[in-house]
Order: C-alpha cells, then structure tokens, then sequence
C-alpha cells in the first residue's frame, strides 16, 4: 500500500510525505521508519527505498523535504543543479521538526509502542543525524550526511543509537570530516560510524550512478541489524 497523506506541523501548516506500508501490521509491535532522501528530494530512489522497508514490514513515511520553498518538486538525477539549488534553500531546523511531526504521525498509526527509526541519505542524511539528537525517535541511520561538520558538537551528544555510513572517496565528505565525526563518536556509546573503501557519495543509490554493490550490500546488512537491534 502506498499513497501521498497530509500531516501538520506543530505551528499548524500541512505538507505531504509519502507513505508505503505493509498490507497489515500489529499495533502492539509496530515499526515505523522515516526515510528522509536526498537534495533530489522524493524521487524514484527513494520510492524505491520506502517501498523495500515497507515489505520487509515497516511502515514508512518520507516527507517532502523542500515543501516550504517549492513543494511538490522532486528531481532525477540528470538535474543536480536544479536539485542542488533547492537543497542550499532547505530551512534544516523547520525540517528536523517535520521528522518530529512525522514521528508521531506514525506512533498514531501504529500505536503508542511502536518504535520509529530515522534513515537518511546526503541531504536527508544530516537531517536524520540531527533528528536523533533533537527528536522523540528511537534509532538512526545516516548514509553519507552533508554539512555535518557544522553540527560536530551537538551531534556528540546524540543520546538515540545512530549509524553513521560514508564512502571512503566522496567528494562531499571529504575524509577531514569523516575522521572528526569518528573523533566525536568516540566518546559517545550512542554513536557507530562505518566508512566503506572505494565507496563514494551515493554508493547506495541502487539503480544509479555512482552505486557500488560491495559497499551497498555490506552497508544494508549493517543497517538491517541495527535496526533488527534498536527497533523491537
């Protein structure tokens, strides 16, 4: 099943996510998942993404992340510019509350135990890990998460388990970054980071380029067992 719904913010303004879930699930032992995608937005990739935790029994929500500025645009992978314009736009504090509002929605639906995780690649990726830090969520995954070195401090303290995934040669995580969020994650028993050789920016991006299977696969049994872990 799957199909856009409204939810709300907490200042009372409604935007879509798109939501994919099992047939049927118990309320009792619910799992939900917020995907949040790339500067691309809600594209095929992560259609797809939804759609493969959805059959293994998550209900998932991803919410359009660029609805304040231009709602409803969502790009292939042939329009960077266009994509990367909107991302640079993102109101990144307005959007981690939305996974807090998306959080809810799903505990709602699935009911007062239910567990939800957060995974979130690139763009989505820095929003999961600060989600983690600020949000009622119960786990984390961020797949190579831009622009974390402006938020090193206040993701040290994240106290929700979180796994943070890079390539070894992205360009838009340059090892400098990598290694300060390692440095961090050091002190903190909430934090894992796993960084995959040769893999670069979008190494998960199945389907797509730069898609590296060696690193995707080992990455999403990583992810699967993290969740399998922290999402009871």
């Amino acid at each position: 099943m799957s199909e856009w719904i409204s939810l709300t913010t907490r200042d009372g303004r409604s935007f879509e996510a798109f939501l994919a879930a099992p047939e049927a699930h118990s309320k009792e032992n619910g799992r939900g998942l917020i995907v949040l995608p790339e500067v691309y937005n809600v594209n095929s990739f992560a259609h797809d993404v939804a759609q493969r935790y959805a059959a293994l029994g998550y209900a998932v929500l991803v919410p359009d992340l660029f609805w304040r500025q231009s709602p409803g645009k969502h790009y292939d992978y042939d329009q960077p510019d266009a994509a990367r314009e909107q991302g640079a736009a993102v109101n990144t504090d307005a959007v981690v509350s939305d996974v807090g509002v998306a959080a809810q929605a799903l505990r709602e639906r699935l009911g007062a135990s239910a567990t939800v995780g957060v995974l979130g690649y690139c763009l989505g990726g820095r929003i999961a890990a600060l989600a983690g830090a600020r949000e009622s969520v119960d786990a984390v995954v961020s797949y190579y998460g831009v622009g974390r070195d402006a938020h090193l401090d206040e993701l040290a303290r994240a106290n929700k388990p979180s796994l943070y995934l890079f390539g070894e040669t992205d360009p838009w995580v340059p090892p400098a970054v990598i290694d300060a969020v390692q440095q961090r994650a050091s002190g903190n028993i909430n934090l894992e980071v796993e960084a995959y050789a040769d893999a670069g920016h979008g190494f998960d991006r199945q389907g797509f380029a730069p898609y590296h299977p060696a690193a995707a696969e080992a990455a999403r049994a990583r992810v699967l067992a993290f969740f399998d872990l922290h999402l009871r």
